[in-house]
Order: C-alpha cells, then structure tokens, then sequence
C-alpha cells in the first residue's frame, strides 16, 4: 500500500528517537548484533563438530591434492 522498504523503517524508527535516545539505540543494536554473530559462529562449530564435517572437508580436500600429483607425475 505505501510501498516502504526495510531501510526507509529504518530510518523513519531512528528519526522518531530523537538525538538523546539516539546513541542507546545503537549501542543496544550493535551489542545485539555481536551477540547473534557470535551465536551463529558457535552454533556453526557446534553442527561441524557433531556431524564431523571439517572431518570430511578435509578427506576430500586430501585426496584432491592426492589426484592432482599424481596427475602431475604422469
């Protein structure tokens, strides 16, 4: 209906706080937006390490470097 992208709420939200509350409100959004960074990087070690994934990454990895020599020696 009045076709309002993400950013333009954005910006519309920051405006109506007002220079005062301004500062806080980053503050809090860049605080919550580490926290999440850092959730995401232990929840990814996390499904790597049960699923033993860099396990695997690093079977394939080797055994690339394994054709490509010997590819290399022909």
């Amino acid at each position: 209906m009045f076709d309002i992208g993400f950013f333009e709420l954005l910006i519309i939200m920051l405006v109506a706080l007002g220079p005062k509350k301004l500062p806080e409100a980053v503050q809090v959004f860049s605080r919550s937006l580490m926290w999440l960074k850092k959730q995401t990087t232990k929840t990814k070690q996390e499904i790597s390490k049960s699923f033993g994934l860099n396990e695997a990454y690093q079977d394939s990895r080797n055994e690339e470097i394994l054709k490509d020599l010997e590819d290399s020696e022909k």
